[in-house]
């Protein structure tokens, strides 16, 4: 035996034997370990693609889907025959697109998931395509883009359209914020149009046709929607230049390298749903079944589904682009059941009215005549009260607390007194007043002087808070006389519109009786006193 290479051989023989044994072993490399690496690279419940079809279970609502159903056993076994390479292979060819559709173990593993691990979400992803596939091809139609890229959407949110990434990524495509703000959508407290299917739709499409420009590839353009035109240009780069995704892919993110081979997957299957003994799990509404209608004006979810009688869960989950339950006024679209948009319109003025009421901020402004001073005061320290608990009585932080007494450590004695400051509301001193009337002041200012003293001297005794203020001014908003009633306040309820139920009160009126400061709200449950007329 003389070996592979005899001495005999001249040198570049050899070199050019040994570069033809490199290249075919390069070759063998996926097929000689394909058994090994199809069962350690099977997508887990930690693939970000599995986690998005997951989340449909997060939908049942709409879908509507019975328990029993839920708990059906897998359709398809993938031991069976329709999963063999040679049959996958034979239909994948068939396939008419310009996308180039390459098979291998991890587009296998893909189909795999898609048809046999979460066939009974995949036919939930097919039901949702009755919804959702009509506008994406009219806008793929539009951009002359390759039809097969709506279902790049199945792998981005397996189109759940409230779906967010871990890296908040969001909506059935999935924008991140600033790619999103880039394609022009809009996103604020109130809106965040990557929910908006149609939007966002257009957005992604003119996304495929910038990228296309860029590298002439479909498969390029698919990792560039998933890892950006960054990662992709950089791999190229290490590659030496190759624009062929399965050369550039190993210097990819390795989400990326799964997500291409993802996408044919899901393509494959739902070409050939039914070989796979896949039907669609249709929700409530399909693509027909839905309406837009412009509204002018605040809308409230809550008043929407009371007035059309539609689920609550429906309307949101028709309009996801709204991000708290209500449509923020004119330039905005409804999402509806297109039997509900004539009963929309015969109610329209009613709605606004309704929610109107419902979503005016129940926070409101100080009175021109009143001030704040910052007062000082001393506090006695209680039994068994440490620094904290100090602290939150007072409504102040325990660093002010040793700010304010110079406390190296956060030890308290009881009875020691600390200073605290506080602010309160103070009235403006009238410029012009009477004689009559500055007679009447003086005499009252006596009586609550006298009565204020007493109370401090009290307070004092009992440890409670006393004022080093050197004048005190107290304005008496009503007489001792005078009599209120308990207004419980309900959902919808702002002072002006409580102001408005009773005769001779206004909003004024009821911010002196009740001491409202800037920062007090209306809850619903609590109790105000209405003062009486007469």
């Amino acid at each position: 035996m003389t070996g592979i290479f005899p001495d005999s051989l001249p040198a570049k023989i050899i070199i050019m034997r040994l570069k033809k044994l490199v290249y075919s072993i390069a070759l063998l490399l996926p097929f000689i370990g394909n058994a090994q690496v199809v069962e350690n690279t099977q997508p887990q419940s930690g693939d970000p693609i599995a986690a998005m079809l997951d989340s449909l279970v997060s939908i049942r609502n709409v879908v509507r889907l019975s328990e029993t159903n839920l708990q059906q056993p897998p359709v398809f076994s993938e031991n069976d025959a329709v999963l063999s390479d040679a049959f996958i292979q034979e239909r994948i060819s068939k396939i008419s697109t310009p996308i180039p559709l390459t098979y291998n173990y991890q587009v296998k593993n893909y189909i795999s998931l898609y048809a046999s691990q979460r066939a009974q979400l995949t036919s939930r992803v097919l039901g949702l395509s009755r919804l959702y596939f009509p506008y994406f091809e009219q806008m793929l139609d539009k951009y002359n883009l390759p039809v097969e890229l709506k279902y790049l959407a199945i792998v981005e949110s397996a189109l759940n359209p409230t779906a967010v990434s871990s890296a908040g990524a969001t909506g059935i495509w999935q924008f991140m914020y600033n790619t999103g703000k880039l394609y022009g959508l809009n996103i604020n407290s109130y809106i965040d149009e990557r929910r908006d299917v149609r939007l966002a739709t257009d957005a992604a499409c003119r996304y495929f046709q910038d990228m296309y420009a860029i590298y002439g590839d479909w498969l390029l353009v698919i990792a560039s929607y998933n890892c950006g035109p960054g990662n992709v240009n950089r791999a190229i780069a290490r590659a030496g230049g190759s624009k062929n995704f399965w050369e550039i892919s190993r210097f990819l993110p390795a989400e990326t390298r799964g997500y291409v081979p993802a996408f044919i997957g899901a393509t494959y299957v739902m070409y050939y749903a039914k070989d796979y003994n896949i039907t669609p799990t249709t929700p409530t509404f399909t693509y027909f079944d839905v309406d837009t209608v412009g509204v002018k004006n605040n809308i409230s979810f809550r008043q929407l589904s009371q007035t059309l009688n539609i689920p609550y869960d429906v309307i949101a989950f028709l309009n996801p682009v709204y991000k708290r339950n209500m449509i923020p006024g004119e330039g905005n679209r409804l999402y509806l059941p297109t039997e509900k948009i004539s009963l929309y319109l015969a109610n329209e003025e009613s709605l606004y009215a309704s929610s109107g009421t419902e979503l005016q901020p129940s926070s409101f402004a100080i009175a021109d005549d009143v001030g704040y001073v910052q007062v000082k005061q001393h506090v006695k320290v209680r039994k068994g009260e440490n620094l904290y608990s100090f602290a939150k009585r007072n409504y102040c932080s325990a660093k002010q607390v040793k700010k304010w007494n110079n406390l190296r450590s956060n030890y308290l004695k009881a009875g020691q007194k600390l200073v605290v400051y506080t602010t309160i509301k103070q009235k403006a001193t009238p410029v012009e007043t009477t004689t009559e009337t500055a007679a009447n002041d003086k005499t009252d200012s006596a009586k609550v002087n006298t009565a204020v003293k007493a109370d401090s001297s009290a307070n004092t005794e009992t440890g409670a808070v006393t004022s080093e203020s050197k004048t005190t001014q107290v304005n008496q908003t009503q007489s001792a006389a005078s009599k209120c009633i308990i207004h419980l306040v309900q959902p919808g309820d702002t002072l002006w519109n409580i102001a408005k139920r009773y005769e001779g009160v206004t909003v004024e009126l009821l911010k002196e009786v009740n001491n409202f400061t800037p920062q007090s709200t209306l809850k619903v449950g609590s109790k105000i006193k209405i003062p009486t007329v007469g």
